[in-house]
């Protein structure tokens, strides 16, 4: 199955650290019709475009993709599960071995309530997490993103221009607010060390 390479490099940002014991947060979903990442406070999903028969949820051991690459192919070869970079000319730029794993998978129809709780302030996010739109998108150049938030302690929908959609497929994404009492959290332990 070809994907485009840049839907995988900016799922690829969203999934989780080796130290999460969720081991499908890792891996990147693939399905028929979109390539899907999460994390513990965000969630992707994009409309790949491809005409998939794969379908899963893949770890890949190497998150470095050649900046070349054009189109990955994810396949099996003798049994083994793999996936090849190839740039504008179809030459081969990298090698990536894939690990698919069994998992039940976050529902991304369940992220958001049905409709917003009335919200008068953003509540407050995870700085890293605000930063994945650049990370993700941001060889377009200008990403611009508006915020809908659906309460104080549910999930924020980040809406993306134009741009982005055409060229990233529709991104759905969902970041998690940091608790309602966060800075006070933060300023008890700032206390507590001195500072």
């Amino acid at each position: 199955m070809f994907i485009h390479t840049d839907f995988l490099r900016a799922a690829l940002c969203c999934v989780a650290d080796e130290k999460e014991e969720r081991k499908y947060l890792r891996g990147v979903r693939i399905t028929p019709t979109h390539i899907q990442a999460c994390n513990p406070g965000a969630c992707v999903s994009m409309e790949h475009g491809g005409d998939s028969t794969v379908e899963g949820v893949f770890i890949f051991d190497n998150l470095h993709i050649p900046d070349s690459a054009e189109m990955t192919d994810i396949g099996t070869f003798d049994g083994e599960w793999f996936a090849i970079h190839y740039d504008e000319n179809e030459y081969r730029m990298g090698f990536s071995r894939v690990t698919k794993i069994e998992c039940r998978y976050p529902d991304f129809s369940k992220l958001l309530p049905a409709e917003p709780e009335p919200c008068d302030a953003l509540p407050a996010f995870q700085a890293k997490y605000l930063a994945l739109p650049q990370q993700m998108f941001g060889d377009l150049g200008c990403v611009a993103v508006k915020f809908k938030p659906y309460g104080k302690e549910a999930g924020c929908q980040l809406i993306f221009d134009d741009g982005v959609n055409y060229m990233y497929g529709n991104p759905f994404m969902v970041i998690m607010p940091l608790r309602d009492n966060a800075f006070d959290l933060l300023a008890e332990v700032l206390n507590e060390k001195g500072i």
